[in-house]
């Protein structure tokens, strides 16, 4: 080979090595551009599951938002919507689904996604689950008791010490807590929850009004002209009455009779009662909505049934009586649960005393005690204890003093020397009187006594029937009663409680003679009050938090409208991205 053809050879190869690096160089170049690419198409994509994934959040937050404040929505909460949108005019959307699965829990499904041409190119969704947290189902003023037929399924409030011998199935805030409760025990200071204004005038002044000119109603239905249904003074439910809107009682309500209905309507409470709720024997109860009582609520053990689907709010406490059958509704107040005898009674049932701190009372004996110029006090007793001091009936003043109107075992008589005997004493305009029975009267069987007089008579004591000749009397005194401002039943001087079973009270406003005295009939006129002690203590009482019911708008004292419902707060219990 000559040398310029080895120059040709070698001038080849170089040009193929150079070749060789261009197209190297090339492929280096085309993946660098390639890798660039998608990661710039990564880095879009990250970009738009991010901002899909906070659109998502943001639908979540904003179900909530109109769960917990539901009063703009026509229906009774927020199930949902299709393409809504944080920006009008974007290119992105949400769709949620919201399902109530309890009155306070909510199932949420949120999907984010943004579209182009008519296509999602890029979508985040999300599930949780909202609970509504606290949420009140009671509210208490006071010192209460929530007794073992009641059922309270979800939070409590009480501004004193709440004493639970039924079930709460909920956190209770209150100062002090006595038995047990399902969840926790919390400061009042923990809840910001404050009471709802709900006033008559500004209800009665918003909204269009039936006005209720009778005292009782029975066999009714109100409501389907009007929103709000208002009685100026106390009313009572006696039966089969059903209220489509708000009832506004300014006075006392009393529930008598069965079948009685309040449904709330929208953004609206279910009861408005300015005075006491008094749930009377065998009486029943429904409420759909919030319920506000300002004063006390007062149920008889021998209460048909109360069911609360909303919340129950009341200014004073929660009292279980003894329905007074006269009429008259002088019902009396159980304090340390003396225990109900369905079948243990003389006639009927009666209630037990345990001699330690039981005893019931009638607040406002006042009204009726006071101004009489004769009476007649009737009631039947079976003492577990015999030889000891033990107070049976007294009034008392102002004071304290329960030197009014009385009757007692007296362990010693301290006038007539008589031993285990009974004592019984008045107060009049004139002055003070008693008599002591004969001795060894006091029993362990079942034993009526009668206290009778007449202005201008001395007392008179039958035991069983028959006129006791008494070992003292203080004397004949005229006048008219005076001083008493309660009546106490199972309590007495000395701070001596009753230790057995009490039946079948009766109080007269005349003095009644041998015949009417005994054997007790219904027979004779000017009956005050009628304790029969009867009560099965079969009733329930349940109250369950329902914050799609209770979302209600009220009015400031400047007449501002605003949002209020019985819940607190809200948490997502758990949140799955799909």
């Amino acid at each position: 080979m000559d040398k310029s053809s080895k120059k040709i050879e070698r001038k080849g190869a170089a040009l193929l090595v150079v070749l060789f690096i261009v197209m190297a160089v090339t492929i280096l170049s085309v993946g660098f551009l390639s890798r660039s690419d998608t990661e710039a198409a990564c880095g879009r994509n990250m970009i738009l599951r991010t901002n899909m994934d906070y659109l998502a959040e943001s639908a979540l937050e904003h179900a909530k938002g109109l769960i917990l404040n539901p009063q703009d929505i026509l229906s009774e909460y927020w199930p949902g919507g299709t393409r809504q949108q944080l920006i009008e005019g974007s290119d992105d959307y949400y769709d949620v689904n919201v399902v109530k699965i309890g009155q306070c829990n909510y199932q949420i499904t949120c999907q984010a996604y943004r579209e182009k041409n008519g296509e999602r190119i890029g979508q985040s969704s999300l599930n949780a689950e909202l609970r509504l947290d606290p949420s009140i189902a009671l509210w208490i003023g006071e010192d209460t008791g929530i007794f073992n037929s009641m059922t309270i399924n979800g939070d409590v409030y009480c501004n004193g010490t709440l004493t639970n011998n039924g079930i709460v199935n909920g956190d209770v805030f209150a100062n002090n807590l006595i038995g047990s409760a399902e969840g926790q025990k919390m400061p009042v200071d923990d809840l910001l929850l404050g009471w709802p204004r709900v006033t008559a005038e500004d209800f009665t002044s918003n909204y269009s009004v039936q006005n209720i000119s009778v005292g009782s109603l029975q066999n009714t239905s109100l409501g389907s002209s009007a929103q709000v249904c208002h009685r100026a003074g106390d009313l009572i439910l006696a039966g089969g009455v059903q209220v489509d809107g708000m009832l506004v009682v300014e006075g006392d309500l009393i529930i008598a009779g069965n079948g009685n209905i309040i449904t709330a309507e929208k953004n609206l409470p279910a009861l408005l009662v300015t005075g006491d709720l008094v749930i009377d024997d065998e009486g029943n109860l429904e409420i759909n909505g919030l319920a506000v009582v300002n004063g006390q609520m007062q149920v008889s053990g021998g209460a048909g049934g109360i069911s609360i689907l909303g919340g129950l709010f009341v200014g004073d406490n929660i009292v279980e009586t003894a329905a007074d059958s006269s009429g008259n509704y002088n019902n009396c107040i159980l304090y340390n649960s003396p225990s109900w005898q369905p079948l243990g009674g003389q006639s009927g049932g009666a209630l037990k005393f345990d001699g330690v701190d039981d005893r019931l009372e009638e607040p406002q004996a006042d009204n009726y005690l006071n101004g009489l110029s004769a009476i007649t006090v009737s009631l039947w007793v079976k003492s577990d204890v015999i030889y000891q001091d033990r107070g049976i009936l007294f009034t008392r003043d102002l004071t304290g003093n329960d030197e009014e109107l009385g009757i007692r075992y007296d362990r010693n008589g301290a006038f007539g020397g008589g031993i285990k005997c009974i004592k019984a004493s008045i107060r009049t305009t004139a002055g003070y009187t008693q008599i002591e029975s004969t001795s060894n009267v006091q029993t362990t069987d079942w034993q009526h006594i009668a206290l009778v007089w007449q202005s201008g008579s001395s007392l008179k004591l039958y035991i069983n029937g028959q006129l006791n000749p008494l070992t003292y009397d203080m004397g004949a005194i005229s006048g008219i009663t005076t001083s008493i401002s309660k009546l106490t039943l199972g309590l007495g001087t000395k701070g001596k409680y009753w230790d057995g079973l009490i039946d079948d009270v009766r109080i007269y406003n005349q003095a009644l003679d041998a015949n009417d005295v005994y054997p007790p009939s219904d027979g004779p006129s000017g009956l005050l009050g009628h304790w029969k002690l009867d009560e099965q203590n079969n009733g329930y009482i349940t109250i369950t938090a329902a914050p799609s019911k209770t979302a209600i708008v009220l009015w400031s004292q400047g007449g501002v409208a605003q949002n209020w419902g019985q819940t607190d707060g809200a948490f997502f219990r758990s949140i799955e991205r799909q």
